[in-house]
């Protein structure tokens, strides 16, 4: 009865997931009240920077428990799972490796060992791996921000150190990619078409062809498109965009990505971003200044309302629970 009731509410406006910053109470209130209607299971990984220090967490959705998995002098950054959700790829500034500049590692759960992927010379810097769908190869940026700025993807294969480079186009930024499920395209986003740093934009490449395709590009260049994430299925993304934010605040979407059909799924006057889909599908996890500066939330494709998590970044959802990673 009580789902039933919330169903009327929100039919007749009593309740709405506000666009305006005023609204932000019933967005919590919604949050809150329809918990039951999310799905109640997995892990979520997530960098936290309580001591300006960030290190790399878990959260257990159904067992409410967070685990702090990483600690060292340095930087540990963007976790991502493998599709089994047994294994995190992340980036480190740990003074280990004998630099401040990011390397790649990787951290195996139940046993927590991690290891070490990168090893390269300045002033590169490894950065937002992502995985192939038969866990042994990686994908990721690397270069630098800072001038000359220049970042280029490359692949790695984890069982035997080799690697090549999958993109490499002048003197651009080449970020954030991820492989589909069946591993035949690659997502990334690029400032490719453009004299400037900014805006990014998407791209799809076919790892059969090496052809590079716009993917999703907007008719009006109001901020950039980025942080582009698989569905499970491999039928849809999800990215973060300014489009529609009047280049003031961003935003996510998913695009489909046989037809290109965009879908704005988070409203308001928020800076939405770095995206991941739900094991299932029917959820997007993100970052949020919504109620604290950066924020972990939830949104329902179905219905657009946002439950609010814990404070924290660039989230990333696996199908494993907490005793299943062997805490």
């Amino acid at each position: 009865m009580f789902r039933y009731f919330l169903s009327f509410l929100l039919v007749f406006g009593v309740i709405r997931c506000g666009t305006e910053k005023n609204e932000k109470m019933n967005d919590l209130f919604l949050g809150l009240a329809l918990f039951s209607t999310f799905t109640n299971d997995g892990t979520i990984a997530y960098a936290f920077d309580p001591t300006q220090d960030d290190e790399i967490y878990l959260y257990g959705i159904k067992e409410n428990r967070t685990i702090n998995v990483t600690e060292n002098v340095g930087r540990d950054l963007a976790p991502r799972w493998n599709p089994t959700g047994t294994s995190l790829a992340f980036n480190s500034r740990r003074t280990a490796h004998g630099h401040n500049r990011p390397e790649i590692y990787t951290m195996d759960f139940p046993s927590r060992n991690v290891r070490r992927v990168t090893n390269t010379s300045a002033p590169d810097e490894n950065q937002r791996a992502a995985w192939y769908p038969d866990e042994s190869t990686i994908v990721f940026q690397r270069g630098t921000y800072f001038a000359p700025s220049k970042l280029r993807l490359i692949k790695h294969d984890l069982k035997t150190g080799t690697e090549s480079t999958l993109y490499e186009g002048g003197d651009k930024l080449h970020a954030a990619p991820g492989i589909s499920a069946d591993g035949t395209k690659l997502v990334f986003q690029s400032n490719k078409d453009f004299a400037g740093t900014f805006p990014s934009r998407l791209y799809m490449m076919d790892l059969s062809t090496s052809q590079i395709t716009n993917f999703v590009h907007p008719s009006v260049d109001s901020g950039s498109d980025a942080d582009p994430k698989w569905s499970p299925d491999g039928k849809w993304i999800t990215f973060s965009s300014a489009r529609n934010g009047g280049e003031d605040y961003t935003h996510i979407y998913i695009a489909n990505v046989d037809t290109n059909e965009v879908s704005q799924i988070t409203f308001g006057n928020y800076n939405d971003s770095a995206p991941d889909f739900s094991p299932n599908g029917k959820e997007i996890v993100f970052q949020s200044n919504r109620f604290t500066e950066f924020g972990l939330h939830i949104v329902s494709l179905d219905s657009k309302v946002v439950r609010y998590i814990r404070a924290g970044r660039t989230p990333v959802w696996s199908k494993k629970s907490l005793q299943e990673l062997g805490f």
